[in-house]
């Protein structure tokens, strides 16, 4: 299974505030092109507080990539996305979760929640939630493509945990600061020898913004 990771960051690093206000960091442009990302993958995941704080749909906008091809953006190409269903994970460790119907009763969506206690939903699968065993699930339920659109803590433990493929980052031109903000990647922290390493595979500057894409140097198995 590849494993994609899609952020968009303050020029400081920050994904958000220090108060985790949630609001868009990017242009339109980023927002269309995480709808490119969503309609090559199979399952979108994120976590607890990611979906708390935006409990919808995690799924394709075919107009929001019809403007994008208009506009000649690079790489927007994406095949037919009628009639799909995309799975939409959420790793928590609480339940419940909001109650949220468009994501609930979407047609396309297959919600599937990884979490240690049982809840009242069927979708709850009951259960470690370390990424290998998580990877290990989705890969048996066809998943062959994963995009993360997590926080820092979550990005943090499936980078650790080797499973990265690859990182799209859109570089917005602004700075948020403040201790404690959340970042691409929180958690512990690497060590300068286990810090994951990077490959450029583009970098492609629209207006104020820094569209990049590297390859996460995985280990030899």
């Amino acid at each position: 299974m590849r494993v994609i990771g899609n952020t968009a960051t303050a020029l400081d690093g920050r994904i958000a505030t220090a108060a985790y206000d949630h609001f868009a960091l990017g242009t339109w442009r980023d927002r269309a092109y995480m709808s490119v990302l969503r309609a090559r993958a199979d399952a979108v995941l994120v976590g607890g507080r990611t979906f708390r704080n935006w409990p919808l749909p995690l799924v394709p906008d075919a107009e929001a990539i019809a403007r994008l091809q208009a506009d000649s953006f690079f790489d927007a190409d994406v095949t037919p996305i009628e009639g799909r269903r995309w799975i939409n994970a959420v790793i928590t460790r609480t339940l419940p979760l909001p109650d949220a119907p468009r994501f609930w009763r979407d047609p396309r969506v297959e919600p599937l929640i990884y979490a240690p206690v049982a809840g009242p939903s069927p979708a709850v699968v009951v259960g470690p939630t370390d990424p290998h065993t998580v990877a290990a699930d989705l890969a048996a339920r066809g998943v062959q493509t994963l995009l993360l659109e997590c926080g820092g803590d979550l990005m943090a433990q499936w980078l650790a945990a080797d499973l990265v493929d690859e990182l799209h980052v859109t570089i917005c031109p602004l700075v948020l600061g403040g201790k404690g903000a959340p970042t691409l990647v929180d958690g512990a922290g690497f060590s300068p020898e286990a810090a994951p390493r990077l490959r450029l595979l583009h970098a492609h500057p629209v207006g104020d913004e820094l569209y990049v894409r590297y390859a996460v140097n995985r280990m030899p198995r």
